[in-house]
C-alpha cells in the first residue's frame, strides 16, 4: 500500500516530487489521506494544476465515469473552459478519454499511485506535454473513493532540456 519510496525516484519534474511529498506527509499510519487533509493554503504552487476526481456509477458504455469535483483555474487555458463537476469523458480529449479511464481506475484498483506523461490532445494543448501525478484518497483511510491530482505543462520544445536536469539528480 504504501510501503518504500520507490515512484518517487521516477518522478522526473521537482514539482511532482513536492506534490508527492506532501501526499506522503498526510499519510498516518499506513492510512491514506482524505479529501479534508490536502488543503490548498499547504500547496499555493501548485493548486491551479491541481484536481480532486472522484468515480461517479453511469451506464453502459458510461459504466466508468470520473467527475472533477475539484479543478484549479490552470485548467481553463488547456480545456477552453470550467472543467470542475465535468467528467472526464465529457472533456475535449478525443481518444484520451479511455487513457485516462485506465490510469484512474488503476489508482483505485491497486490502491497506488501512479505518474506519467502524455498529450493534452486539446485544441490549446497540442504542443505540450503533461507531466502528471495520480494519488488515492480515502474518505475512511483505506477504501478509495477519490484521486488527488497533478498536472505541470511544458512545451514540446523544451522536453529535451529535461534529461540534464534528471542526469544532475542521480549523479
Amino acid at each position: 500500500m504504501l510501503s518504500g519510496n520507490a515512484l518517487r525516484h521516477q518522478i522526473i519534474l521537482p514539482q511532482q516530487q513536492t506534490f508527492y511529498d506532501y501526499w506522503r506527509s498526510k499519510c498516518r499510519a499506513g492510512a491514506f489521506p482524505s479529501r479534508h487533509d490536502i488543503l490548498p493554503e499547504d500547496i499555493p504552487a501548485q493548486l491551479p494544476m491541481t484536481t480532486i476526481m472522484e468515480r461517479v456509477d453511469g451506464e453502459g458504455a458510461q459504466a466508468r465515469r470520473y467527475r472533477h469535483r475539484l479543478a484549479g483555474t490552470g485548467f481553463w487555458n488547456l480545456y477552453e473552459g470550467e472543467i470542475q463537476g465535468h467528467c472526464v469523458d465529457e472533456l475535449p480529449i478525443g481518444c484520451r478519454v479511455d487513457y485516462w479511464h485506465k490510469i484512474l481506475d488503476k489508482v483505485i484498483e491497486t490502491r497506488k499511485p501512479y505518474v506519467g506523461v502524455t498529450r493534452p490532445n486539446t485544441p490549446n494543448g497540442s504542443h505540450m506535454a503533461q507531466f502528471w501525478v495520480r494519488l488515492p484518497l480515502s474518505d475512511n483511510g483505506a477504501d478509495i473513493n477519490m484521486i488527488l491530482g497533478y498536472d505541470h505543462l511544458i512545451k514540446m520544445s523544451e522536453v529535451a532540456e529535461l534529461a540534464p536536469i534528471r542526469q544532475r539528480e542521480v549523479a
